[in-house]
């Protein structure tokens, strides 16, 4: 006859109402006098969404989605943006900013072994920033800021925790953590 099933105690992916938790994430550039760091940090959501219909990735690199892994899409958002940066002697756009984050800005997938991919990212952006040089006044200027942050871990209960390998894209390195719990 038909053997009977037992349920396996298996890290499953049950598909939960979304994630919810924080993140940071950091650009450092260096090229030549130039020095800033921008750092976005804050809470996000994500939600059930199909990723391939609402994520706007900012390399044009499609996100890779494991077979069968559970989709979710960043929910709409402020992150805080803090900029400091010099130029030589001058300051360059020290200051803060709130951030809106779109739907099209983030996903997480989360495959049946538990295993969680996903992506928050901004464009390069263009800010309005304040160049402030001793004894020579100030003047506006304007910096790229953009945000990368790639989020790779296990489920560990209701929660996924981690930081991301640091990547360095120019004179570009990325880096940043995330705390995130199933809600």
């Amino acid at each position: 006859g038909p053997s009977p099933t037992v349920p396996s105690p298996s890290p499953s992916n049950p598909v939960v109402a979304g994630w919810q938790g924080t993140v940071i994430a950091a650009r450092r550039t260096l090229s030549g006098p130039l020095d800033t760091t921008q750092t976005f940090q804050g809470t996000v959501a994500f939600e059930p969404g199909n990723i391939i219909d609402t994520y706007d990735p900012p390399d044009d690199l499609l996100p890779q989605i494991p077979a069968n892994a559970v989709q979710y899409v960043l929910t709409p958002g402020v992150l805080k943006l803090t900029h400091v940066g010099s130029v030589g002697p001058c300051s360059y756009g020290t200051g803060s900013w709130d951030v809106l984050m779109k739907k099209s800005d983030g996903y997480l997938t989360v495959a049946p072994n538990g295993h969680v991919d996903g992506r928050v990212t901004l464009p390069n952006t263009l800010f309005p920033v304040t160049v402030v040089c001793p004894g020579a006044g100030s003047a506006p200027g304007e910096s790229g800021v953009e945000m990368y942050l790639v989020i790779a871990g296990t489920v560990a209960g209701t929660r996924v925790t981690g930081s991301m390998a640091p990547m360095t894209y120019a004179a570009s390195t990325f880096t940043g953590s995330w705390d995130l719990a199933s809600r």
